[in-house]
């Protein structure tokens, strides 16, 4: 019997008088925040040119835009041949009823490297043996020495535009 009372008032005596253990929070410092750059640092910009075409084969209208991108941060350059088939008459009906007219196009990615000597930029693809060199003509503006507008070898003028934006295919 003394057992049992020692055992109880053991028991009683921790749930009444144990020590509460305290937690303290840490103290969170806030984030000091730095204020934006003022002028950031000009980065390479890739130039694009574009020069289009379209023929007229029976009822069918093809559509050749040839777009040349180079400059940026590396010497690589390429260009993208971009092949379109479409018929006009379809095309107008689709435009009046308000519907979207879906043209099949193919693209022809074209890797490589350039080099820039004397107003002339030369093309050197990577696959040599299945594409040719080309060599492109930089015409500048008169009394300014930013470009205008590029010459290929049959006289084709590529002007300035847009370049690709990146894709990726499923």
């Amino acid at each position: 019997m003394k057992n049992l009372f020692f055992i109880i008032t053991l028991l009683l005596g921790s749930f009444f008088f144990a020590q509460k253990k305290t937690t303290t929070k840490p103290i969170v410092k806030p984030a000091r925040l730095e204020p934006p750059p003022t002028s950031r640092p000009e980065m390479a910009v890739d130039k694009c040119y574009i020069y289009s075409t379209e023929e007229k084969k029976d009822n069918l209208v093809q559509k050749t835009e040839t777009l040349m991108e180079y400059g940026g941060s590396s010497i690589r350059a390429r260009i993208i041949i971009t092949k379109t088939n479409y018929d006009p008459a379809e095309k107008m009906k689709a435009d009046k009823e308000g519907y979207i007219y879906a043209q099949p196009s193919t693209k022809q990615f074209i890797e490589g490297k350039y080099t820039l000597e004397n107003n002339t930029l030369h093309f050197a693809p990577d696959k040599s043996d299945k594409y040719e060199k080309r060599i492109f003509k930089l015409v500048n503006k008169p009394k300014s020495k930013t470009l205008d507008y590029m010459k290929d070898e049959n006289n084709n003028i590529l002007k300035e535009g847009s370049c690709a934006e990146p894709m990726v295919s499923l």
